[in-house]
Formats: C-alpha cells, structure tokens, sequence
C-alpha cells in the first residue's frame, strides 16, 4: 500500500520560519543559479555566424538547435522535475540541474559537428528544468506569505540579469570572436574563439553548483495527506492526476489565472524578441548600440521593477488583499497598455528606450506575479507540479506563439519586416487590456481559494 504522507505543521501550531539571514541568502544564491541559466541558454544567439560558418549549418539547423532542442527537453524534463520537487531533496535536485546544464554548456564548447551541438543543447534543456520546481518551493517555505512575492521577485532578477548580461557582453563576445581565431586550453588543446566562449560559461558555472549546499532544506508546510507511490513512472502519474483534480477544485481562480497570465506572457516573450531586430530596422543602430542601451534598460527596469511589485504587493498582502499579486498586476497590463504602444510606434530611439523601460518596470514581474499567488493557493505537494505544468502549457505556448504573432500581425496586416514595431504594438494593445480583464475576474477565485488555505 503506498505509504500516506502527512503534514509537518497544523494550524495554530507552525513551525517557525527559518532566519530572515537564511532565507534572503538562499534567495540570492537562487537568483545567481537563475542569472546563469539564463546566460547559458541564450548565450547561443551571440554566436550565430561563427558557429554556422564552422559547422556548415542552415538558417534552419541552428533555429532547431537554439529553440527545438532546448525547449522540448526543457518541457519534457520539467514534467520530471516538478514531480521530483514535491517527492525528494530539492537542494539535490537544483545540484544536478546545474552541474548537467554546465557540463553540457561546456559541452558545446567541444562540438564539432551539428549532431554533437544538437545533443549538448538537449543537455542544457535538461539540466534548467529543475531550477525552477525546487527553487520557488523552496522559497515558498522559507518565506511567510505576506514576504513570498518579495521573495520571489528577488528570485526572478535572475532573469533580467541574465539576459541584460547577454546583451550587455554581445558586443564583447562579437570581438573575441573576430579578433581570434583560437585558442589553447590546458586538457583540451586548440579550440575556436566561439567554442571558448562557452568552455568560459559552462566550468565555473559547474563549480558554482556546490554552493547549494550551502543552504538548509527547508521544512515543508502547508502539506496535505497524500499518497507517495514507491514507482517513478506512477509517482509521475499520479502527481499531475492530482494536480488537475485540485486545479479543478479551485478553477475560478486558474482558468483566469492561467489565460490572464499567458496572454502577458505572450506580449514580454514576443517583444522581447523582437526589439534589437526593430532598434535596428528603424534606428539604423549597430548591433553593439543595441547591446549596450537595451542591456542597460533590460536591467534597470527589471531590477526596479520586480523590487517595486514585491514591496506593494506585500504590502497589499499584509492589509489583507488576498487577491494581492493578481489585482497588482492586472493594474500594471492596463496602464502598460498605452505606454507600450507608444513606445513601439515612436520614430525616436530615445522615447522607444524610455518607454520599453517603463513598460518593463510595470510587466517584468510576471514571473514573481504568477509565481507567488499559484504557490501561495497550493499544497506544498504540489507546487513543483504546479510550476511544471505552468511551464509546459502557458510558458511554452507563450514563448513560441509570442514572436510567430507579431511577425504574422507585421506581414499581413502591415507592410512586414519593416513594420514589426507596429506588429508589436498591435498585440500589446490587444493582449494587454483583455489580460487585465482575465486577472481581475480571477481576484474572487483566488480570495476564495486563500480563505480555505488558510483555514487548514
């Protein structure tokens, strides 16, 4: 019979939370893992005519080996990953996630040939969909529930450090690679300036992954009695068996939840894709003037930002909104709305670059948004499931679906490449208004859905 796993805590009766010390220390190694991940995964972009000119690949090769491949294992991993989280060690999960994306990283480093590349970048995918699960359920029992979206906005600086940084050193990496044409290595011999790049990345970012260790496993709360099944494939199942019943339970609160949050989703991945290609169509700006002026307002505005939501919504939290991460961000989608748009039809680089910040100070928190209210309405069994399914559904549809919309809005209701700023200015001015609409319908369901949390 499988053995029942039961609460560690009751009502009334909570363990204390670990040290403000601790937890805020674990939070910033979280968001370091997190930083690099993220440098890791788009690092390839920098690189794209030397690698291609070195391994005779297409267009179409290298699409497959800096999305296809990544985002599929990425997906497919994840799945694993989340059931794992509610079920094991969540400091060793995070240990081996990190340690098999470095490698991995360092691992493209040494390809030679399209297959070998393709194969290291199904490592990276791997080994970052672990992060995540363990990270955010970690948090979300270090962390009393009025200081959690803080906690995770602290998290998800990560991610615009991360890819701040990339394009920040884009033009760095651009002259290493042009300036050298090799490299020796000691153990590994002459390489190619590009493979450097990533040997660079992928070793210390290995040696980094011991300071999880550094940290406590914190005890899991706000658990429920559920069954632990002694078989992986099962155990699988019957997690997200268990996660769709509760999701069907407390489907006011994520059907708006879920669509809200996709459709934001979609505006920051797609945009976001898109704005050094319409910088450069429509500014004349080089590559390293993009690099430089959009790193810098990737990284203000995303900084300035998540610090902001985590501070109010915490606020709103303790003032006893607990609707708070969705009212707040429902109010940011509408007032992004006409700022966004103006951003992206001005002729001006220097509106665009202020009015993108802005946008982004308002819409860079999604992650510690959606974060915090879905860990905060679920079982502490659940959420590393939760923040999978997430992932594989409104994350993976977003990121894909985002960019092919606005190139699709460009070319058929506009004049094409030519007008991909107003390709991305037609979907904010749609998808940002009717996201806050879905948010805010989903207030009630959550407020519901906190009041039988916090009664267990």
């Amino acid at each position: 019979m499988p053995e029942p796993v039961v609460s560690t805590s009751s009502p009334g009766h909570e363990a204390p939370y670990p040290a403000p010390a601790v937890a805020w220390y674990a939070t910033i190694v979280f968001a370091s893992l997190y930083w690099l991940s993220i440098l890791d995964r788009f690092i390839i972009s920098l690189l794209v005519d030397p690698i291609k000119r070195d391994m005779g690949i297409s267009d179409m090769q290298f699409g497959l080996l800096h999305g296809f491949a990544f985002a599929i294992t990425y997906t497919i991993f994840g799945f694993l990953a989340g059931a794992l989280t509610d079920r094991a060690s969540r400091r060793w999960i995070i240990f081996v996630s990190v340690s098999v994306w470095s490698l991995a990283t360092a691992a493209c480093g040494m390809a030679q040939h399209f297959w070998q590349m393709m194969l290291a970048r199904v490592g990276v995918g791997v080994g970052e969909a672990g992060l995540n699960p363990s990270a955010t359920s970690m948090l979300a029992d270090l962390f009393p529930r009025d200081k959690l979206t803080s906690a995770m906005a602290v998290y998800a600086l990560g991610s615009s450090l991360g890819s701040g940084t990339a394009y920040l050193l884009g033009g760095a990496i651009v002259e290493l690679v042009s300036h050298a044409d090799t490299y020796t290595l000691p153990l590994v011999g002459e390489i190619r300036a590009w493979q450097a790049v990533f040997f660079v990345l992928g070793i210390p970012g290995f040696l980094l992954s011991f300071i999880i260790f550094t940290l406590p496993e914190p005890l899991r709360r706000n658990q429920r009695t559920v069954e632990k099944s002694t078989s992986l494939s099962r155990g699988i199942f019957t997690a997200y068996r268990d996660l769709l019943r509760f999701m069907r339970l407390r489907i006011r609160f994520f059907l708006y939840h879920y669509s809200g949050f996709a459709l934001a989703s979609a505006v920051l991945a797609g945009c976001g894709v898109w704005y050094p290609a319409h910088m450069g169509r429509t500014f004349g700006w080089s590559a390293s003037q993009i690099g430089l002026s959009f790193g810098l307002t990737l990284v203000i505005a995303g900084v300035a930002g998540k610090l902001i939501c985590g501070y109010i919504v915490d606020a709103m939290y303790s003032r006893g909104y607990r609707d708070a991460q969705l009212r707040w961000y429902a109010t940011c989608l509408l007032i992004a709305a006409p700022v966004g748009v103006i951003a992206t039809t001005s002729g001006n680089p220097w509106i665009f670059l202020a009015g993108i910040g802005v946008f982004l100070v308002l819409l860079s928190p999604l992650p510690a948004c959606y974060g915090a209210a879905m860990n905060l309405v679920t079982p502490n069994e659940m959420r590393g499931t939760g923040v999978a399914f997430f992932a594989a559904t409104v994350g993976l549809v977003s990121v894909s679906g985002g960019p092919v919309l606005i190139a699709g809005i460009s070319d058929y209701l506009f004049s094409g490449p030519a007008d991909i700023g107003l390709g991305m200015a037609t979907l904010i001015a749609i998808f940002c208004p009717i996201g806050a609409l879905l948010l805010a319908a989903g207030c009630s369901g959550m407020r519901e859905a906190m009041a039988e949390m916090e009664s267990q």
